[in-house]
């Protein structure tokens, strides 16, 4: 609770600040509402947020093929533009959720903000903050009992993000980033809060006309309560590195394609004797493929099918999950 109220301190004052200033303001608003057919109800969730601009780090998960159901994301984020004189400052707050038709425990949703400053008209820097609380991971084995029972597992996420761009050319933007973020768990699980430390960089190159390739790199220390107690055999720090690769295409003036490519190593570090992670590791490959079609200049349509696939290094089976969804999303 303490370190969630150090990530937001920054946040709310400068959004506070910004809010007071009797300077111009222009207000933005967006929504969208996805719905999908997932096969995996327990990695829906990772396979989504595996994004640059999200949270692809996501924690452990030991409980998969928990079936397929449909699944409906509401989300709506507003923004206001203020001039003050020295440099343009936008403050937008966010709402997000997952509704699962079927599977209602996994249910669960994110808030977060953002606040950017204007430096020069090259160069921005942005302060973001996002928690997503009590997200259901699934009916885990609990550590340190002796009838090792099947208990659900949650997790409570938020991290603080500052970000610098900068662009280089025209067509070329770059942008740096660092995060430090803290996962809490249940009370059978608290051996798996973990702090985590994250620095990164992305690149957005508009190569002709129309066609875009976005790359991106993380790299990420993570460090787990577990490693303080060898009885429960269940350290789960890590290193971790996450790879984007995205083009998109223009294929008219209201039609575009998209397709992604994400791959994450985690190197786990736990060094506890009759740990299953120790020496171990997971690969995740993930491909995603978006047609987007401008129905009206306010209003845009899309379609979307993804995969993603991962493996540990002591399982002889992959876990492979395949979406589908269709989409819509509004600006005001």
């Amino acid at each position: 609770m303490k370190s969630r109220l150090l990530l937001g301190i920054p946040f709310a004052l400068l959004a506070f600040l910004m809010l007071k200033q009797p300077a111009l303001a222009e207000w933005r608003f967006d929504g969208k509402l996805n719905v999908f057919y997932t096969d995996d109800t327990s990695l829906f969730s990772a396979s989504q947020r595996l994004s640059l601009r999200e949270d692809p780090t996501q924690p452990v998960i030991d409980v998969t093929n928990q079936g397929e159901d449909m699944v409906f994301e509401p989300a709506i984020s507003f923004g206001r533009l203020f001039r003050p004189s020295w440099g343009d400052v936008e403050l937008t707050l966010k709402a997000q959720g997952y509704v699962f038709a079927d599977h209602s425990e996994f249910d669960h949703g994110t808030y977060g903000g953002q606040v950017t400053q204007t430096l020069s008209p090259e160069t921005r820097a942005r302060l973001r903050y996002h928690y997503g609380p009590n997200l259901f991971l699934g009916r885990n084995e609990e550590k340190g009992t002796e009838s090792e029972r099947l208990v659900e597992e949650r997790v409570s996420t938020h991290f603080g993000t500052l970000e610098l761009e900068h662009d280089v050319r025209e067509n070329l933007m770059v942008r740096l980033l660092g995060r430090y973020g803290h996962r809490s768990y249940n009370e059978a699980f608290k051996q798996r809060d973990t702090d985590f430390w994250t620095v990164g960089t992305h690149a957005a190159w508009e190569m002709i006309p129309g066609v875009e390739l976005v790359v991106g790199y993380h790299y990420e220390r993570t460090l787990a309560d577990g490693r303080k107690k060898p009885e429960l055999e269940d350290d789960i720090s890590s290193f971790i590195h996450f790879i984007v690769a995205e083009l998109a295409v223009e294929v008219t003036e209201k039609t575009a394609l998209t397709f992604g490519f994400d791959f994450e190593r985690t190197d786990f570090t736990t060094g506890i004797r009759g740990d299953e992670r120790r020496n171990g590791s997971e690969n995740v490959y993930q491909g995603e493929i978006e047609v987007r079609h401008a129905i009206h200049k306010n209003i845009d349509v899309s379609l979307s099918y993804q995969r993603s696939q991962r493996k540990f290094s002591i399982e002889d089976r992959q876990a492979i999950i395949n979406t589908v969804w269709i989409g819509s999303a509004y600006r005001f």
